[in-house]
């Protein structure tokens, strides 16, 4: 006797798909396993770190452009008082020499703060007193930002007044800078470094927080290794840089 095919239920017929709970639980082991993913490419604040680099970038390239524009000086100036927590080395503003004033900086545009928990790393004349760091996890002796000019003397401008800064003006504060001349050269340091030559400008950027307002470091990092920053080139361009880059 020949069976009918009907007798034999069909493979489609016997799998008609996955259940409900079998997709949940491929959902939530593709959720983990990206999940690590991220963490293991991102690390502790990565995200906010990558994304203060590239802010970093664009800010450099505008304030070069600027200058080659204007035909004057132009500095990409860093918030540096420690009083105001939340703007300390994570407030920046570029400012354009003012052609009739001496001593006078006009804004360019509004001023920008660096994503959340991402700051600038002062000088190694200025980290000492300005940072807390972990006692079992030493600070690479590297990873320092080199300004424009002397970083040990005090740059300091008024409050925007008829749409200009002036240095030692009302209300002054102190800002570090990044200097571009009229052809759009970065200025760099006036201290001679090991080798005896004058390094160029170069950005650290790490992950930190503010301190309590009755400490006497106004931020602290808790993780050395968790650093980026940007080298200006002496005559243009300029490099992202990784912890291997700065450190070593």
């Amino acid at each position: 006797m020949i069976l009918s095919p009907k007798c034999f239920p069909s493979l489609k017929a016997s799998r008609s798909g996955f259940t409900l709970l079998e997709l949940l639980v491929v959902i939530s082991v593709m959720a983990l396993m990206m999940g690590f993913i991220g963490f293991s490419l991102l690390g502790g604040g990565g995200a906010s770190l990558d994304a203060a680099q590239r802010e970093m970038v664009s800010l450099v390239q505008q304030t070069r452009m600027q200058a080659t524009l204007s035909g004057r000086e132009t500095r990409l100036i860093v918030h540096d008082d420690p009083s105001d927590p939340e703007k300390f080395h994570r407030y920046l503003e570029i400012v354009v020499e003012d052609a009739n004033v001496t001593g006078a900086w006009r804004p360019l545009g509004q001023g920008t703060l660096l994503p959340e928990e991402a700051y600038i790393v002062p000088s190694e004349e200025r980290f000492g007193v300005s940072v807390e760091t972990p006692d079992d996890n030493p600070w690479p002796s590297k990873a320092y930002t080199i300004w424009s000019g002397d970083a040990s003397e005090d740059f300091l401008l008024g409050s925007v007044r008829k749409g200009v800064r002036t240095e030692n003006g009302p209300d002054a504060l102190n800002f570090r800078f990044l200097a571009f001349d009229a052809e759009g050269k970065v200025n760099c340091s006036t201290v001679t470094g090991p080798a005896g030559t004058f390094p160029p400008p170069m950005i650290v950027l790490a992950i930190g927080n503010p301190n309590p307002p009755n400490t006497q470091k106004a931020i602290r990092i808790d993780n050395p290794n968790d650093i980026s920053g940007v080298l200006l080139r002496r005559y243009g361009g300029f490099a992202v840089l990784d912890y291997d880059d700065i450190a070593n």
